[in-house]
């Protein structure tokens, strides 16, 4: 399992002609995303305002400078991730697309950015990548004015890149019973998880606190209380831990039944079925 972190850093230059300004400096968004081999990354920013509209009918846009590649701070391209679109959304008004211009809007135009950024999942990816700036240049012209007023916006992208969730099991056994007498883990073995991933890192670990298991005859059932001292319980059978600085965790599962009154002599088994994710 492989999450992808998204950093979208819209740094507004403020660069402006006329009366075109925009109604912040810098606008950060922040979004994880979780994928396995490749993936297409759908990211749209926050809303931000041009301002200074009035007199203007139209805006011209385009992005200048369109950088297609990421780099890590080595500056060593990474041909993996690639910008595959990016466009326009206004809020407020109507864009057409053909001709890369916003009509429609009364004095302020309300604005976002989406872009689609393809992924392709890699061992060898990881860390923070860095993509080249793109500008934005927003343009608009004045009735009886020769020459266009404008804004320009750079843009860049940050991707976090974590490591893979390796996950591995110890069966658990309850050992050998007598009818009439709890069984548990401690007569036998306990159960246990071993979690690889990205140092430090806080992951999410679902689990029932019972589980069935059933006489391989058909005779048959028992229900067996699973609980863990190694995991931070935080509501609908959601647990929490931290994994090492080596990025490693290993959580010890007990078993017990206790009613075993009724239960008919023979083997037993059952899933105990755990789902584990970054936090």
């Amino acid at each position: 399992m492989k999450k992808v972190l998204l950093f979208f850093l819209l740094f507004f230059r403020l660069v402006t002609f006329g009366d075109i300004k925009s109604d912040t400096s810098r606008l950060i968004e922040k979004r994880e995303v979780v994928g396995e081999g490749y993936q297409n990354v759908d990211y749209l920013t926050n809303n931000f305002k041009i301002t200074g509209l009035g007199g203007y009918d139209k805006l011209i846009y385009e992005f200048e400078s369109f950088g297609n590649d990421f780099f890590k701070k080595n500056h060593m391209l990474e041909p993996r991730i690639k910008i595959k679109q990016m466009w326009i959304e206004p809020l407020d008004a109507t864009i057409d697309t053909n001709n890369k211009v916003i009509l429609g809007f009364n004095g302020n135009c309300n604005l976002r950015i989406r872009t689609v950024v393809g992924v392709r999942n890699s061992s060898r990816l990881s860390g923070k990548y860095t993509s080249y700036p793109i500008i934005l240049i927003l343009k608009g012209k004045r009735k009886n004015s020769s020459s266009y007023d404008r804004i320009m916006i750079e843009v860049r992208m940050e991707l976090d890149i974590v490591k893979t969730l390796k996950i591995s099991t110890t069966p658990m056994d309850l050992g050998v019973g007598v009818q009439g007498q709890i069984l548990s883990s401690s007569h036998g073995n306990h159960g246990y998880l071993n979690i690889e991933g990205e140092p430090n890192r806080n992951v999410v670990i679902n689990y029932p606190r019972e589980v069935e298991m059933f006489n391989k005859m058909g005779k048959g059932s028992l229900k067996v209380e699973i609980s863990s001292p190694d995991l931070y319980f935080t509501g609908n059978e959601e647990y929490s831990t931290r994994l090492s600085e080596r990025g490693e965790k290993k959580v010890t599962f007990f078993g017990q039944v206790r009613d075993t009154k009724k239960a008919v002599p023979g083997k037993y088994s059952g899933d105990l079925k755990i789902k584990v994710r970054y936090n």
